[in-house]
């Protein structure tokens, strides 16, 4: 397992041909070589202003180390191309 935590850039919401899902979203890592170890993981994305959201690692997404996450309520579309911390 990673030790300390692992920052990651929140890239696109989880989506279909017709649908998008506001509760999982795509991250990218900053260094994609453990991604496999962090299945499981808490994720914090934090606003400026002290509000936070939390979510969990749920899968690996892709072969270039990026994770698919699903967050305990709804993801703000605004909020996409920011950094979120993965707590191991």
């Amino acid at each position: 397992m990673a030790k300390g935590e692992v920052s990651g850039i929140v890239t696109a919401f989880r989506q279909s041909k017709f649908k998008q899902d506001s509760y999982q979203t795509i991250v990218d890592l900053a260094k994609p070589d453990h991604a496999g170890e962090l299945l499981g993981a808490r994720v914090v994305w934090a606003r400026k202003d002290g509000v936070q959201i939390l979510g969990r690692v749920v899968a690996l997404h892709g072969r270039k180390g990026a994770l698919r996450v699903r967050w305990d309520r709804g993801f703000p579309p605004q909020a996409l191309g920011t950094q979120v911390k993965i707590v191991p």
